[in-house]
């Protein structure tokens, strides 16, 4: 039996001798959620607040279940109810906050962590908030501080470390930003979801941000993290690695395998099953910008994958001869929930009708369950858009050729931008106000790829002045010349 099992069996079998020990249910509720048993986690968590309104632990797991799955009245209410039992609560009063900004009540949860933090000044957890309120309102060198208070609160902690990091990675401080980016492999919610191809047992051997120097004539293996887009996004550091290093292993995610193979010959990317490893050094992707990216100038911007010669030919053929229109590419939802998909994607009516698309040969790239707006779409006679089946793109190397014979990509903030970017092809990306760090913090462009244009929401949820600025940049497309 796994240690995760273990634990569950014992705080089973302790319950099982003392069913109203409400901390033994939230202690399940905890383990629960832990296991990805969230229905499990919410029934125990929510057993355990019958007894006590404001038990913490139970109030910390069923809050951070209701944010994950959009249900930020029913945190709010959990939130009130527990402040009624206890004024003082400051796990429920973090929850308020966090329902707040989650629901894009930027300012209500400012004032929460605020007077959280005038209040219980030794509490890392409310600075910590409230950097990450003041960067979403965009007070970046106020979440700076705060950050910076949350790490003094709590020496050590990897949470407000990586929180900075990211904050100047999108201020273009790379050199400091890396650093604090390391703290990533500290924090078990990273751990949990974002390893990406590294197995838990090789992540204490990474080599945290490493330089040049260390790099050098090495015999390097780069092992993908986070997900694909990331890897994608990453992967441009690997022509300027085999430049240095004597040789490099390129770990990767299956469905980038044989787009990569195809575009750094010179690199090995093999199937990470049984793999041997055999290298002088071990690198996460992500910490390959401590020694290549550490400043703006040394971002290329060009392209660098490049589908395999039969996939762009087979595309080119699938997608038929050009009638003389652009041939557009469309993505309109992004993420998942823990990386906020309500905020960052659009119904594809809205983003059809905001686009004005009339006159163009439109193409989906949205991966998901989507059949259902593509029929509704359908049915409202909105211009048609050609769609594929999954499978067929769900090799990389498949939608990199098949994006490779469009004219242009408008797409949300996924997976769709980096490709775009990585292959040279123009792209119109559609941000929200808080956009993730990899895209700054302003500006309509981004060091990573000089194919994409950015388009942000000027607040939240402000989507028309995006659309307006997406139709001019359609409207100055041109169509490419056939990829080769």
């Amino acid at each position: 039996m796994d240690p995760q099992q273990s634990r569950l069996a014992a705080l089973q079998q302790r319950l099982a001798r003392a069913p109203g020990d409400l901390q033994a249910l939230a202690d399940l509720a905890a383990a629960y959620r832990e296991a990805g048993r969230d229905h499990d986690a919410e029934v125990a968590a929510r057993r355990a607040l019958e007894g006590d309104p404001a038990h913490t632990t139970a109030l910390e797991t069923l809050g951070a279940i209701l944010q994950l799955q959009g249900r930020y009245d029913e945190a709010l209410a959990l939130a009130e109810a527990a402040l009624a039992r206890d004024p003082r609560n400051v796990a429920a009063r973090l929850l308020k906050g966090d329902a707040y900004l989650n629901d894009g009540h930027v300012a209500a949860a400012l004032e929460v962590y605020g007077r959280l933090a005038e209040a219980e000044d030794w509490c890392a957890a409310a600075w910590l908030r409230l950097g990450q309120a003041r960067r979403t309102a965009g007070d970046s060198p106020g979440a700076l501080a705060a950050f910076d208070a949350a790490a003094r609160r709590a020496p050590g902690a990897p949470e407000p470390t990586y929180r900075r990091g990211l904050l100047r990675l999108a201020a273009q401080d790379f050199a400091a930003g890396w650093a604090d980016y390391e703290a990533r492999w500290r924090l078990p919610a990273f751990l949990r979801g974002s390893r990406g191809m590294a197995p838990e047992a090789m992540v204490p051997h990474l080599h945290p941000a490493p330089s040049r120097a260390d790099l050098a004539d090495r015999r390097v293996l780069v092992v993908g993290e986070q997900a694909v887009g990331d890897e994608v996004m990453f992967a441009s550091m690997i022509p300027d690695l085999a430049r240095l290093a004597s040789h490099v292993t390129l770990v990767a995610n299956p469905r980038l395998q044989r787009l990569f193979r195809a575009s750094f010959p010179e690199v090995a990317v093999p199937d990470p099953s049984g793999l041997a490893i055999d290298a002088d050094l071990l690198v996460a992707a992500g910490s390959l910008g401590a020694a290549l990216r550490r400043h703006v100038t040394d971002f290329p911007g060009e392209a660098y994958l490049r589908p395999p010669a039969a996939d762009l030919a087979r595309w080119a053929e699938r997608l038929g001869p050009r009638q003389g229109r652009l041939r557009i590419g469309l993505s309109w939802r992004g993420g998942v929930a823990e990386s906020h998909a309500h905020a960052r994607s659009v119904p594809l009516e809205r983003f059809v009708a905001g686009l004005g698309l009339d006159g163009c040969d439109l193409v989906s790239l949205q991966h998901g369950p989507v059949a259902d707006e593509l029929a509704a779409a359908d049915a409202r006679g909105d211009p048609p858009i050609r769609r594929f089946e999954p499978a067929e793109t769900h090799d990389l190397a498949d939608l990199a050729a098949l994006i490779a014979n469009l004219d242009l990509v408008v797409s949300v903030q996924n997976t769709n931008v980096h490709l775009a970017g990585a292959l040279g092809a123009p792209c119109l990306a559609l941000l929200p106000d808080a956009a993730e760090w990899r895209y700054g913090e302003a500006g309509e462009s981004l060091p990573w790829y000089r194919s994409v244009r950015l388009l942000r929401q000027p607040a939240p949820g402000a989507w028309d002045e995006v659309f307006a600025r997406a139709r001019a940049g359609i409207a100055q497309a041109a169509p490419r010349a056939p990829s080769r």
